[in-house]
């Protein structure tokens, strides 16, 4: 026993700093994982934001026609439900943008594909325009360089 004591005695730095770097890495294990857990709450809750809106613009017959290509803005300019609407799916396009932007779950690039597609749309377009002065304008910049890509992925993913 007293040899053992001698032995940490003598070995105390070391067995100090041991225990150091496992406080250290400890904490590190348990900061990553708590990150992952929040990542994961966070996709939860943007899907079911998503899942929210798109429900009613499929429940709603007012709403029907705000993914439509064919629809023409110049001979039947959107209803306040529908501008409503899309003011809301805007937000909710601000909310996945800076998450990506936060290198959270969603890219960039992903986020612009879809970006592309959906404001180019005529109605989500045309409230786009309507707005977009009163936006983020790193957010307006983000969705102009997708709307001029048509959706298609960039080379710098954004």
């Amino acid at each position: 026993m007293a040899g053992f004591l001698s032995w940490i005695n003598g070995n105390f730095n070391v067995i100090q700093t041991i225990g150091i770097i496992g406080s250290l890495w400890t904490g590190i294990l348990v900061s990553h994982r708590e990150a992952k857990a929040k990542e994961a709450d966070t996709l939860c809750t943007l899907a079911e934001q998503h899942r929210e809106l798109w429900s009613e613009a499929i429940q709603k017959a007012d709403l029907q026609r705000v993914l439509r290509p064919d629809a023409d803005v110049g001979v039947k300019p959107a209803t306040l439900a529908e501008e409503e609407f899309l003011n809301l799916v805007i937000v909710h396009w601000l909310k996945s943008w800076r998450i990506a932007k936060a290198g959270g779950i969603i890219t960039a690039k992903e986020l612009g594909v879809d970006a592309g597609k959906f404001f180019s749309l005529p109605l989500p377009r045309a409230i786009w325009e309507k707005t977009k002065k009163s936006r983020n304008p790193e957010f307006v910049r983000f969705v102009e360089r997708a709307v001029e890509r048509g959706g298609q992925l960039s080379a710098a993913g954004s």
